[in-house]
């Protein structure tokens, strides 16, 4: 988080806040220090979720159940507020295609 600079690229960290082996509060504060940088990046959280089952990050409706987006941009220092959301294959897809277009 100290090292946070303009060439960084632009982020999506999907955390679970059940995550017994890296706190949730972690991925809040990395967002945080994007957010405070001005860069480009995307938080969501997953209330229900434990680390490391990406495949269920996404497609898993009891793991997706209540989760919340949250995001932050370059252009302008844009925030938006958390709002729910479910994620899936595509906003990992979709995240890429949005940034280096």
């Amino acid at each position: 988080m100290r090292y946070i600079s303009a060439a960084d690229p632009p982020i999506i960290i999907l955390h679970g806040n059940s995550d017994p082996l890296v706190p949730h509060s972690q991925g809040e504060q990395l967002y945080m220090a994007l957010n405070k940088g001005c860069r480009d990046a995307v938080f969501i959280s997953l209330p229900k979720a434990r680390h490391g089952n990406w495949n269920g990050f996404l497609t898993d409706d009891s793991l997706r159940e209540a989760a919340t987006t949250r995001s932050t941009s370059a252009a302008g220092c844009g925030v938006s507020n958390p709002a729910p959301y479910t994620p899936t294959w595509k906003t990992i897809i979709d995240f890429p295609d949005r940034h280096m277009k």
